[in-house]
């Protein structure tokens, strides 16, 4: 791997496992992560976080959506102020009001995965670099270490892409961000490359807004303004948990004649596969009638190059001061999730070229 794909995805590794990883995504990760710890062995065996709900009103507050299996549903509902508590207790400050109770089949837990060995060429190329150490046990032992480090560093990117910081590389793009307001060489580009005006969506497959923005807004997006010439589209990959980083490198393994479609079609099926007993698998299906066997898609998922793409897209998106999806900019100004087509219509007629 690059020198500076050691840095970036090191920088990404140390401020997950540090816990700076925000945001309603990250929060219901390391809430599933810990959950018998939270609750306790007896109710997580009937028991699992669904969801982080934001509350309805302007006095409304936040709420768990927990999934439980039948027969305990009564119980659990008594308990639901207790399990409040400990939620709360858990992140340290109030996350959630109220817990709503969805029935469901709960799994067994999946046992820990092991830890693979790590490649011959990989070892050897750590070798190296411990080469000047003297004690041979413990140069021996850092090779074993910064080996399996390595190795693993693809599986901790895959669990919370979309809400870490790359500090080293971000200071670095911070001088200059303007120039990721207009489209950089590997963007996915919908519509002609004369077109006038530029709109660049970060978005998450498993962000039900971006699904909302995919299917209601862009089809009279495409008619009034693609179509016609009159706009350019860039799609950036924003992940916000280790499912949409999957789902971003799946629509990168259409490859750029087949990307928008495959984009369309994850956002389309987004609830057939987000709510599925396993999405993950699920998810690896989702192309097949584009042509995307399961074979392929398992194989882009462990994809280094397809994953450069999506680092560098959100690498960009937080030059950008990006924190949430969507996250539009027409030509050069941010607006965030403007809404439906009339406000992007309306947008477009204000500064438009």
């Amino acid at each position: 791997m690059r020198e500076n794909g050691f840095r970036a995805i090191g920088g990404l590794a140390q401020k997950l496992t540090s816990g700076m990883a925000k945001g309603r995504g990250a929060s219901l990760v390391r809430l599933k992560a810990d959950w018998p710890a939270v609750v306790g062995p007896e109710l997580a065996r009937t028991t699992r976080p669904d969801a982080l709900l934001a509350g309805r009103g302007a006095r409304a507050g936040k709420a768990l959506r927990l999934k439980v299996s039948g027969a305990a549903a009564l119980e659990v509902q008594h308990r639901s102020g207790q399990i409040v508590e400990r939620v709360n207790a858990y992140f340290g400050h109030k996350v959630i009001d109220d817990v709503r109770i969805v029935q469901g089949v709960i799994s067994a837990p999946r046992p820990a995965p092991r830890t693979p060995r790590p490649d011959p060429v990989v070892e050897q190329a750590v070798a190296s670099r411990t080469a000047a150490v003297e004690d041979p046990d413990l140069r021996a032992a850092l090779t074993r270490l910064g080996a399996r480090i390595t190795a693993g560093r693809r599986g901790v990117l895959l669990g919370g892409l979309g809400a870490l910081c790359v500090a080293d590389d971000l200071r670095a793009q911070s001088r200059s961000p303007a120039r990721f307001l207009d489209p950089l060489p590997g963007d996915h580009v919908l519509g002609r490359p004369d077109a006038p005006n530029v709109l660049i969506d970060y978005a998450s497959f498993t962000c039900p807004h971006c699904a909302t923005f995919n299917n209601a807004v862009m089809p009279a997006l495409r008619r009034d303004w693609i179509d016609t010439g009159k706009l350019k589209l860039v799609h950036r990959h924003f992940p916000s948990d280790a499912l949409a980083t999957r789902a971003s490198l799946l629509a990168e393994c259409a490859g750029p004649e087949g990307f928008f479609a495959a984009v369309d079609t994850l956002f389309r099926t987004q609830v057939q596969w987000l709510t599925a007993s396993d999405p993950a698998a699920e998810l690896m299906t989702v192309l097949v009638g584009q042509g995307v066997s399961e074979a392929q898609a398992q194989a882009c998922v462990a994809n280094d190059r397809l994953l450069d793409k999506v680092i560098a897209d959100v690498q960009s998106g937080q030059a950008l001061g990006v924190n949430s999806t969507p996250t539009v900019f027409i030509n050069e100004q941010g607006y965030g999730n403007p809404g439906g087509i009339d406000a992007i219509a309306a947008i477009l007629r204000q500064v438009g070229r």
